[in-house]
């Protein structure tokens, strides 16, 4: 016959919290309580970032909401951020934008999954402060906002009559057709 092991409550009895607590032992208890913390403080950052200046897609108001099929950059932007993406970018995201093993793709359905639904402003964000990886947010606002209007380009959003500006970009939204989003 089985004998039920004595560090173990009784399956016949009920158990108090505090009590299976104490039957693990205090050095388990708080290993338990320091694996769970670093688990929390671990998982957290994982997380999306939050897009720029604390906006979402349902945070703009549906007036100030305009997507990337809107024209937001101009043909003049983007081929100034064409020149900037080769000397700064096209080292690590390839000639054709195509990415490699270590650094992602930034057009076609690898960008609009990896991007899509999110706002210009956290991407512009995303890019300012981690791009390029060796010296990030050394190139000026308006540069990365050239390269982004080329980015944009390139995964054949139409351009427009005005450049992209800071102001806005958080209320422009990134979408796989021109009817998403709205």
């Amino acid at each position: 016959m089985r004998r039920w092991p004595r560090f173990l409550p009784s399956p016949h009895r009920e158990v108090r919290i505090d009590e299976r607590w104490a039957l693990c032992g205090p050095i388990r208890a708080g290993l338990f309580r320091v694996v769970f913390g670093l688990w929390v403080a671990g998982i957290l950052p994982l997380a999306r970032p939050a897009p720029a200046s604390g906006s979402s897609v349902q945070d703009t108001q549906a007036e100030d909401q305009r997507t990337v099929w809107d024209g937001v950059y101009s043909a003049a932007q983007a081929e100034r951020g064409q020149a900037l993406y080769r000397e700064s970018c096209s080292s690590c995201h390839a000639p054709d934008l195509r990415g490699d093993n270590t650094s992602p793709s930034l057009v076609g359905m690898s960008f609009t999954f990896l991007w899509g639904g999110s706002t210009l402003g956290a991407l512009f964000e995303g890019i300012r402060e981690r791009m390029p990886p060796v010296r990030p947010g050394t190139l000026t606002a308006q540069s990365y906002r050239d390269i982004l209007a080329f980015v944009l380009a390139k995964n054949g959003y139409p351009s427009g009559g005005q450049e992209l500006e800071g102001d806005h970009l958080d209320y422009i939204i990134i979408s796989a057709q021109p009817d998403d989003g709205r």
